[in-house]
């Protein structure tokens, strides 16, 4: 019986609170579609953080 070795990769270094372009594109497109929510404010912030934090 051959075993498989599982294939992945290293984790990547977190970013520094740095957004790339695309995740800006998309918070952006969030913030037009959905400003009249009431907890607006909230998610795109603690989208904001996840991003920062997510390599």
């Amino acid at each position: 019986m051959t075993h498989i070795r599982p294939i992945s990769r290293p984790p990547l270094l977190a970013q520094e609170g740095q957004l790339t372009p695309a995740e800006t594109v998309i918070l952006l497109l969030l913030t037009v579609i959905f400003q009249d929510w009431d907890n607006f404010a909230v998610v795109i912030r603690n989208l904001e953080k996840f991003y920062s934090k997510t390599p």
